[in-house]
């Protein structure tokens, strides 16, 4: 999204980039903040609670799993979209983890031309 946002120019600033969490256990705030300064500095992170988040994951019916790692730690399997919603918080759309560029620089304009 830092690439993207870059390349929207001015009209970027009409977008509200966030990035959530799905491993709050990990994710506390100071370490988002910490992981978000290798990005654009517009993308804000949001975490919560356990539950904070599992709300929030079952209401965009992302995809979320703990995965066990051998020497006892773990890692996070999940959905790897970005999902787009409207001005008035209505889906808009998908953009996937491969989609090539130019894919989600249309989507992001099209979006744009909504009147996020």
């Amino acid at each position: 999204m830092s690439e993207a946002l870059k390349a929207l120019g001015p009209d970027a600033g009409s977008l509200k980039v966030l990035f959530v969490t799905v491993d709050p256990e990990r994710d506390t705030a100071e370490a988002l903040a910490n992981y978000l300064q290798a990005f654009d500095p517009r993308i804000v992170g949001l975490t919560g609670n356990p539950q904070q988040v599992a709300a929030m994951a079952n209401a965009y019916r992302a995809y979320w799993r703990k995965v066990p790692l051998e020497d006892g730690d773990y890692t996070m399997d999940h959905t790897a979209s970005v999902f787009l919603m409207d001005a008035g918080g209505r889906f808009f759309g998908t953009i996937g983890y491969e989609e090539e560029p130019s894919v989600r620089m249309d989507k992001l304009k099209r979006l744009l031309a909504t009147g996020t």
